[in-house]
């Protein structure tokens, strides 16, 4: 896996974590998203990269809790 799938993993992870604290089912969040249940579950897996916008969107619904590092 390179480097850039591992990091796609981790912030996919990172989502998940978050979605699930919030008590937000994939369908909940993906409405509030504006996106489909399965493109939602594509970030979480890391096999589709969010959008800047998509990503900034999830950062607002989850209080701004994710954390990008360099080092992901």
């Amino acid at each position: 896996m390179s480097n850039k799938d591992t990091k796609l993993v981790n912030i996919g992870k990172q989502i998940k974590l978050l979605r699930k604290k919030k008590n937000f089912s994939q369908l909940k969040l993906a409405v509030m998203l504006g996106i489909s249940r399965e493109h939602l579950s594509k970030v979480e897996r890391g096999a589709t990269p969010p959008s800047l916008n998509l990503l900034f969107d999830i950062i607002a619904l989850t209080d701004g809790q994710i954390l990008i590092t360099k080092n992901m």
